[in-house]
């Protein structure tokens, strides 16, 4: 009569595998590098209100870019949202910052305000923003496209409309470097419609 064997069964395979796989789970995903735009001048100019009024805003995003992380661009029809380099703040709210604290320094005007403003204030113009483009490559240079429209203090009248592109190097293939050269493109932008402030605003006392 065949006698039956008995079959060990050895568990220590089986435990080390689900130690490793309970193991694995509960390893923490390193924390993002977090990044703000860099508006390169005082955030306000001392003293008593003075210079043109201008509320800044609407400014709209283009819906790739309304997300936490940073993007940048692989070829013209794949972009990268790295989940390892995100913003410190929503890209509106950083964008908007800059954009009021340079064109306030170039107008020497401590009179720039978001808007819709929280107080009601009178204005001597307004500003609307539309956000197209903001991205580039990491070994190349980042693209700022944006429409900007100067309108009269009330809203009510449409005085220059313009499409900008901006282009910056990115000096350094590294997030730091690219957010350094998203921060240049968005002062020059500064620059720019404060230009157009001026001398619409110079046409006007005319």
């Amino acid at each position: 009569m065949a006698r039956r064997r008995d079959k060990k069964i050895t568990l220590a395979p089986v435990l080390t595998f689900l130690l490793l796989a309970v193991g694995s789970g509960c390893a923490k995903t390193p924390a993002p590098d977090i990044y703000l735009l860099d508006s390169a001048a005082p955030t306000h100019l001392p003293g008593f209100e003075k210079g043109i009024a201008v509320g800044v805003g609407p400014v709209e995003l283009a819906p790739y870019l309304d997300r936490g992380q940073i993007i940048s661009r692989e070829s013209a029809t794949k972009l990268k949202a790295s989940e390892g380099h995100q913003w410190g703040e929503p890209l509106k709210a950083g964008y908007t910052r800059v954009l009021m604290v340079n064109m306030g320094l170039e107008l020497d005007s401590n009179r720039i305000y978001e808007f819709p403003t929280r107080q009601r204030r009178s204005l001597d113009y307004q500003v609307a923003v539309d956000i197209l483009r903001f991205d580039g490559a990491l070994s190349g240079e980042v693209v700022l496209g944006v429409r900007w429209t100067l309108l009269s203090g009330d809203g009510k009248r449409v005085l220059v409309s313009k499409v900008s592109s901006i282009e910056e190097a990115v000096q350094q293939p590294s997030y730091e470097s690219f957010v350094n050269a998203q921060s240049r493109a968005v002062v020059q932008l500064a620059r720019e419609v404060a230009d157009g402030v001026r001398d619409q605003n110079t046409k006007d006392k005319q």
